[in-house]
């Protein structure tokens, strides 16, 4: 398989084309996995799994995605680890293990890492990106609409990781973000303005200063959170001003008639999103979840081979 990217930090690594073909290699590995089919692609290959946030998912997913594809992995949560500088621990790693997964805190840690690396590193989420969930919502909008582009997203809510890697990825892609979050919590300024957007996006991102009127006639309704780890003592200001934004029956009747509905999980129930809303039949939330596999499985087969 031709490498496409080295490192996987923010998702800004991807073109265009680079970005539609893993997308597709990850739809024909679910369908793989889903006829019983079996792969040894990455036999003899180790990822490590560096973990200084709490994990299920990310955990999960690329623990099996690893083991399917006829790999092994290595966890190394934070309470195991001794404090070192990134770029120590990324020359030593180099020389144990063939690709480096790491869940933390600050983007700069990522970066730091990945300059000494001689590895593949992938950022399986920071404060400030999270371009593995990005890739598992754009192949649920795939799977869910046929095609990509012209689609319309509304994201409400906390201007996020996830808001910011969806920034980066769907407009690469041709999909609109319509977005609402209060002008606390709006996305980082600077970070945007840092991202450079890809001049081959088409997609469009636009702010609506109400969640109703950026929910009007979308595709995908999104929503995230109030308060994320390492946020928990902001959590009863955020509740305050996150009134009147929670994705609930009364917003989703403003979106189109095929709108589906988005949280990339853990959520809280009947705060950012109503229990109605998580259970509907248009709920895409747990092929999201799901979809964390099967791009992690073509981003380690872009990667490793």
């Amino acid at each position: 398989m031709k490498k496409n990217i080295n490192h996987l930090l923010t998702g800004k690594e991807f073109t265009k084309k680079s970005l539609e073909d893993l997308i597709n290699l990850a739809n024909e590995l679910k369908t793989e996995r889903d006829n019983g089919v079996t792969r040894n692609d990455l036999s003899g290959k180790t990822l490590a799994l560096l973990f200084d946030k709490p994990s299920l998912r990310t955990r999960m997913s690329f623990s099996v995605a690893m083991t399917e594809l006829g790999g092994k992995f290595i966890e190394a949560p934070a309470n195991l680890r001794k404090q070192e500088e990134p770029e120590d621990l990324a020359g030593v790693l180099s020389t144990y293990v063939h690709a480096v997964m790491i869940r933390t805190f600050e983007q700069e840690l990522v970066e730091r890492f990945a300059s000494n690396a001689t590895i593949p590193v992938i950022n399986g989420l920071t404060d400030e990106h999270h371009p593995c969930q990005g890739l598992a919502d754009i192949l649920t909008l795939k799977q869910k609409f046929g095609k990509l582009d012209g689609l319309k997203l509304a994201y409400i809510g906390d201007g996020n990781n996830i808001l910011h890697s969806l920034f980066v990825l769907a407009p690469l892609l041709g999909i609109d973000i319509h977005y609402s979050c209060p002008q606390k919590y709006l996305p980082d300024g600077k970070l945007i303005e840092a991202m450079s957007f890809h001049p081959e996006a088409t997609g469009k991102i636009k702010f609506f200063n109400s969640p109703a009127e950026a929910v009007k006639d979308t595709d995908a309704i999104y929503t995230d959170v109030w308060t994320s780890m390492g946020q928990e003592a902001e959590n009863a200001e955020r509740l305050i001003a996150f009134e009147g934004y929670q994705l609930n029956s009364s917003l989703h009747k403003l979106a189109a008639n095929r709108a589906i509905i988005m949280h990339c999980m853990p959520m809280v129930r009947d705060q950012e999103i109503s229990s109605e809303m998580a259970d509907h039949e248009q709920s895409a939330i747990y092929n999201q979840a799901e979809n964390r596999l099967h791009v992690q499985k073509a981003l380690l087969l872009n990667l490793l081979t």
